[in-house]
Order: C-alpha cells, then structure tokens, then sequence
C-alpha cells in the first residue's frame, strides 16, 4: 500500500524554522566572536611598570598628549582619533583606564628616547612628520590650553626638536599649570625659533621643573631661556648648554622669572647668550630678569656664555670653565648640590633623605645629571673632545675659547 501524501505546507514550514534557527546560530557565533576580538583588542597595557603613567615610546605618542593635557589618558573629542591611533587596542574604560592601577593616570613617561628627525637624514625638513609647511613642532599645551599633568623623561632624550613659529609660547611643552611636574629629560639639538616666551624644554613654566637638561638653540624676542622662556614655578638641578638669543629679558638658563614663590635652585647654564637686537639691560649669563621669587646657587660659565652679569642676586654666580670643571665631589661651589628632589625619605641617603642627583666625573667636565637612574652618556658636550651641537661649551678657558660676536663659541 503506497504512503500518503506529504503535506507540503508543514514541509516548507519545518524546512524555514531550520534555516532561521542556523541564520540565528549564525548570527551569535559572529556577534560572540566580534565582542571576543573587541575585548582582545581592548587589553593592551599602556603603564607596564603599574605607576600610574602612560609609557610613551614612538613620536605618535608624544605628539598624541596634546590630546590629554591633564594627563588621565581620556583624550578630547576632537584628538580622539589620533590619540586612538598612537595607542592602539587601549583600554578605555574608566576603571584601568591605558591599564593604570583603579585608572589612576597621573601623566606621561618615556621608555625610550625619540628622535623627531623621522626621516633620519640628518636635517630638519619636509621628509619628517612634524615638519608642518616649515612651523615644525607644535607645543603640547597652550596658553589658553595649559598641560597640567605629570611627565618622566627617565633619563631618555627628545632629539632634534625644531619649531620656527611667529607665536609666543614656545618649546616642547608651550604653557604649564602649577600642577605639572616635568623631571629627568633631556632634550637636545634642538633648533627653536619663536616670539615672546621661547625656550627649548616650556615656553613658560609654572610647575615644576627637576633634573632636566638642553642643549641646541633658542632665538626669540622677549623672555628667551635655553631651558625656559618664562619661570613662575620651581627649576632644580637642571641645565642648559643651549645658544640663546632675543632682544630683551635673555638667559642662558631662563629669560625671565616672577612670581613670589618661583624658585631657581643647583643649577647652572654655559652657553651663548646674545642679543639680537635693540639695547634692552636685561640680559644674563644665567637668567635676563627677576621680578620676584628666588634663585639659589645656581651659575653661569663666564667663559663661554659671553655674559659677565645676571639676574638671580647672589644665588646667581658667574664662574669661569676651570672653576665649574675643577670640582668634582660635593664641595666647594657645589657643596649644597645634594638635596632631596623628590620628598621622599625613604630613598637615597638613608639618614637625610637626599637623592645624590649628580655625577661630577673628571676635571675637564662639567656636573651631568644622575637621577633616578639616568645615564650620563647622552648628556653629550659635558666632556672635552665629545661632539655636540651648535654651542656645547666642551672646551672652554682650558685651551682656549672663540667668541664670535654674533654666533657662539668656536672649538679652537
């Protein structure tokens, strides 16, 4: 006996619930195996060392913190993009944010030193990334937008830093908050052109400023520094061998100084200081004009700056190569050099809590930074025969010194 028919309908019927039910599966698998990369990709640690600042290793991401000015890795709306991009695959939430413990991003800091000549060839043009139509480097934070976080250098170096503006506020960092700490960074041949308020490391700083170093140049109007154009906040043990030039309030350190609370403290300046037009007084070997705060121990090379005079008082001294070279401990004109940049009393010197941040190395050199583990090796032009840029003092009184009257010292 045959079998019945089949009913189609219920066929059909059967054989649709089947696809949808696989469409379905489908569809999970794929939104499963989405959210599974998405999480993937949301997990890259950004502070490895879990101390609350965001490591910064490529010129993307130094240029990115323009984005994240108060430092807590939540960039602008309007830098997200590039700031996604220089960090790619961050953690976004606001528990672990970049992977900083309970999200606690205080700042920035290097794990490795980064050249901006990107193209390698030596020079400052348009092959390098931050060329910018010839305006080269744009400040991390403005007057209007100041950075106000935290940034670490750990001893590694911004190198060929160079912007050519007509603005004020100029440097790698242009404007600082009293917020800000900068410490242990070195950025050298550095070639910087600006207005009003130019230095190599902050246009104008209101933080803090601790062991960091420049050497290159600096060219401006009013209130030019090899370290800083403008200091209203703290600068410790920390220099400059940098070439300054502008047309009044001119330093081989700082251009200028206000503000009751701001301080210069251990640290000193030997390049060139010019200026380059005009007839204005306020021009020094170590800093051009001071308002207010105070300046402690703190020199300038006589030699090689080309200055006799500076602001500062008596906590500015001029003194020749020989006599900044001959020292070699702390004693003597750096006697008081061994304090306690950090607060910390548990570190360094067991019984004051001092940081022992120098290394004064042999008579024909001149004190280099040695803080928290920075090497003195990049600190080039700080021993005689070592290579430097533009007006690296590396020679000095000892065998003799050209001044050119509108350049800078000559090796002779």
């Amino acid at each position: 006996m045959p079998p019945p028919p089949r009913d189609r309908s219920l066929t059909k019927l059967r054989r649709a619930s089947t696809l949808l039910a696989l469409s379905i599966l489908i569809a999970l698998t794929a939104l499963l195996s989405l959210s599974a990369t998405t999480s993937a990709q949301s997990t890259t640690d950004y502070d490895s060392d879990n101390d609350g600042y965001i490591d910064v290793s490529t010129h993307a991401q130094l240029n990115a913190i323009r984005y994240d000015l108060d430092g807590n890795g939540d960039p602008t709306s309007a830098g997200a993009t590039a700031y996604n991009a220089a960090f790619p695959n961050r953690v976004t939430t606001s528990s672990g944010r970049m992977g900083c413990p309970s999200g606690a991003c205080t700042g920035y800091e290097l794990t490795a030193s980064i050249n901006l000549d990107t193209d390698g060839d030596g020079s400052a043009d348009s092959g390098d990334t931050y060329w910018n139509n010839a305006d080269g480097w744009a400040r991390i934070g403005t007057a209007s937008d100041q950075y106000s976080a935290n940034f670490k250098g750990n001893g590694y170096t911004i190198n060929n830093l160079f912007i050519n503006r007509n603005t004020h506020y100029n440097g790698l960092f242009g404007v600082t908050t009293a917020a800000s700490r900068i410490e242990t960074l070195g950025v050298i041949n550095a070639n910087v052109t600006a207005k009003n308020w130019t230095g190599i490391l902050i246009g104008a700083n209101q933080g803090t400023i601790v062991a960091c170093y420049t050497t290159g140049k600096a060219q401006g109007a009013v209130a030019v520094g090899g370290l800083a154009g403008f200091n209203n906040g703290t600068v410790s043990a920390s220099y400059s061998t940098a070439y300054t030039s502008g047309t009044d309030q001119i330093g081989g350190l700082v251009g200028q100084q206000q503000g009751s609370s701001s301080s210069i403290t251990n640290s000193y300046s030997t390049g060139r200081v010019s200026r380059s037009s005009g007839s204005a007084t306020t021009i020094g070997g170590l800093i051009g004009q001071v308002t207010a705060g105070s300046v402690t121990a703190s020199y300038w090379d006589t030699s090689t700056s080309g200055q006799s005079t500076s602001a500062g008082g008596s906590g500015a001294t001029g003194k020749t190569t020989r006599q900044l070279q001959t020292v070699t401990t702390y004693s003597g004109i750096y006697a008081n050099w061994n304090t306690n940049l950090d607060g910390d009393t548990t570190t360094g010197d067991a019984m004051t809590g001092n940081d022992n941040p120098w290394a004064f190395g042999n008579k024909m050199q001149y004190p280099m930074l040695d803080y928290k583990g920075m090497s003195t090796d990049p600190q080039g032009g700080q021993a005689m025969g070592r290579s430097d840029n533009w007006n690296a003092p590396i020679v000095g009184e000892r065998v003799g010194v050209c001044l050119n009257s509108t350049t800078f010292p000559n090796r002779n």
